[in-house]
């Protein structure tokens, strides 16, 4: 028996009342958080959206597992990456079937210049510091969303940091 009551949701779990925040509350909080990660980490509107919109209805059918983890963005973000990730491959294969060029839609800077040096980085580097600075998520859940271990996660956050650093600083002695 599930029990509504604003905000959040009581369950019955191996015979334990659990409270949960409701999907509504989630998502409103997170939806927006998670669109603009993704698109920062593909640089694809389109894609991002699509990512997103296709993991939160897979979140909704299955809430009240997922409400219960340590991590339900996590959880969203992962399926949203991958999704992504499954769509970009199969665009790929097409443009080679078709020889056909699909043409990348034009994104504002979000940081201006910023921006550009974090474009520079490795998908990997991209993504973790998206995934840190903007979805605010801890390192153990990053490494969660993406599969890799949370000393990985670090040390790749690092190395980011690392890359931006020299060059702020190159463009700062231009």
């Amino acid at each position: 028996m599930d029990i509504v009551s604003g905000q959040n949701i009581a369950l019955v779990q191996k015979g334990e009342l659990v409270f949960v925040e409701s999907f509504d509350a989630w998502y409103g909080r997170e939806h927006d958080r998670m669109i603009v990660t993704l698109v920062l980490s593909t640089g694809d509107m389109e894609l991002a959206v699509e990512g997103v919109d296709e993991a939160c209805s897979r979140a909704l059918e299955r809430w009240k597992r997922i409400s219960a983890m340590e991590s339900p963005t996590g959880w969203v973000y992962r399926v949203a990456i991958n999704h992504a990730r499954r769509v970009a491959r199969r665009r790929v294969m097409e443009q080679r079937v078709f020889r056909k060029q699909v043409p990348m839609p034009h994104l504002p800077d979000p940081a201006g210049e910023l921006w550009e040096l974090v474009a520079s980085l490795s998908e990997r580097q991209r993504q973790v510091v998206m995934l840190r600075h903007v979805a605010e998520m801890k390192e153990n859940e990053i490494g969660a969303v993406l599969g890799i271990s949370r000393g990985t996660v670090s040390s790749t956050l690092h190395d980011a940091h690392q890359r931006l650093g020299r060059l702020l600083n190159d463009d700062i002695e231009l």
